[in-house]
């Protein structure tokens, strides 16, 4: 999978909510593709921090793009990570081998928990959508934090599925996670984001950022054809949904691939709950069903 530059930023980002020496596992392995200009923002926003390695970064840029390919363990180690495991159905850059389709505990009997878990551009190449969710949740600790980088506009092919940013906002309130970040971006690492209270919000996070509240980031936006980069149409009448899909259109004019990303930090020890979109709550009077997906109750205790 592609470690691209927003990925690079985003990691980065995780330091100031990570204890020191933290760990991390990923789900795909990782091929380093930062380019120069995000390295050396990273440098450059990372004089005065313990722990970060501002010599081994220099030397990382200095490598050509190439040969930073197989660098992703490299790069979380010069961030002051202590551990680095990946997860994958090869041994690609030194992976542990299981099937990301089967549940990790059930299938392969492996309860390790991490400081970060990563869903890079994995997610969306795996059929079984509730086992990625649910091994992330599961190789989390508590207090630890998850950060989802999946295809969310335009990635026509690339895999079997996009992302709607509606999706975390419910993984938080099924699972009692804090949202931390939320946001639209291109690889090379501009867009929009919304930032939680667990993050300082005068810190950027992308190398170009626009700061919007939730709500405008969660409103609709239709798509039409035109031209090869599928511009974003705008609502007629919703003056969110018009600002939402002028910031998308935006974005499109470097690139029409765009990616949703989310930072969420797991707040107790609990069973993974399947959430279900909050519009459709309300709709759901079976108390059979209400139960199974936690409506108007807390998350799962672990038994």
């Amino acid at each position: 999978m592609s470690f691209n530059p927003l990925m690079t930023l985003l990691v980065r980002s995780t330091l100031d909510s990570l204890e020191e020496k933290p760990s991390v596992i990923e789900l795909g392995n990782q091929t380093l593709r930062a380019d120069d200009r995000t390295l050396r923002s990273i440098i450059e926003r990372s004089p005065d921090k313990i722990g970060i390695d501002i010599g081994g970064l220099e030397r990382l840029a200095s490598l050509a793009n190439d040969d930073r390919a197989d660098r992703a363990a490299d790069y979380y180690r010069l961030l002051g990570f202590s551990d680095y495991t990946a997860i994958d159905v090869n041994d690609k850059f030194g992976s542990l081998v299981m099937d990301l389709n089967k549940n990790l505990v059930d299938e392969y009997s492996f309860r390790e928990t991490y400081s970060l878990v990563t869903n890079n551009g994995t997610g969306e190449h795996i059929f079984n959508q509730d086992a990625v969710f649910r091994n992330v949740h599961q190789l989390t600790r508590v207090g630890g934090l998850m950060l989802h980088v999946i295809p969310f506009h335009e990635f026509i092919n690339h895999g079997f599925f996009t992302i709607q940013p509606n999706l975390y906002p419910a993984l938080a309130q099924a699972n009692d996670y804090e949202l931390l970040s939320i946001g639209i971006a291109t690889r090379s690492g501009r867009g929009v984001v919304f930032k939680g209270e667990g993050l300082d919000a005068k810190k950027p996070i992308l190398l170009e950022e626009t700061i919007v509240p939730l709500r405008l980031i969660l409103s609709r936006a239709k798509v039409r054809r035109a031209g090869a980069k599928g511009l974003i149409k705008r609502f007629a009448g919703k003056n969110e949904s018009r600002r939402f899909a002028g910031l998308l259109r935006r974005m499109q004019r470097d690139t029409p691939n765009l990616l949703c990303f989310t930072l969420l930090r797991k707040r107790s020890d609990t069973l993974f709950q399947t959430p279900i979109q909050g519009i459709y709550e309300s709709d759901v009077h079976d108390d059979g069903l209400r139960a199974e997906y936690g409506i108007g109750s807390t998350p799962n205790p672990r038994t």
